[in-house]
């Protein structure tokens, strides 16, 4: 149970934070950083829900990895895919719901590298983590 609340709390709070500003903000449409920041936070709490669910398939050795480029790599394409395939939910939003998520392929395209962005920076805190960890147990003055 603790593992399905990490895999999916924090994509929950963003999607509901992302909701709250497009419901409560009648100018969230027309000024675009607040949708390039959610989209930031979407990409990075998907790397967070990715690596729960690796940590997991790692942990039950479904498959074994011996690299973390490896987990780096596989963590940063699932969010790569999650971020399109959100894309594809907001276009088939928009042309059979008669939403208006996507106003032009532009805005597509920055919504999708806000979110690789987003996968970015949680693996770059990874190895800056990591490498603190390794240095701090060779004991070796930072």
């Amino acid at each position: 149970m603790k593992d399905l609340f990490n895999i999916l709390v924090f994509p929950f709070i963003v999607f509901l934070f992302g909701y709250a500003l497009d419901v409560a903000w009648p100018t969230y449409q027309v000024i675009t950083w607040p949708n390039r920041f959610v989209h930031f936070l979407g990409g990075l709490s998907a790397a967070v829900a990715v690596y729960f669910v690796w940590d997991l398939v790692k942990r039950f050795k479904w498959i074994v990895v011996s690299s973390w480029l490896v987990d780096l790599a596989l963590v940063l394409i699932s969010v790569m895919a999650i971020t399109c395939a959100w894309e594809l939910w907001e276009f088939f939003s928009d042309t059979y719901l008669g939403t208006l998520s996507q106003p032009n392929v532009s805005d597509t395209m920055k919504d999708m590298i806000m979110g690789s962005l987003g996968a970015a920076a949680f693996c770059m805190g990874w190895i800056v983590k990591s490498l603190y960890v390794r240095l701090k147990s060779k004991k070796v003055d930072l």
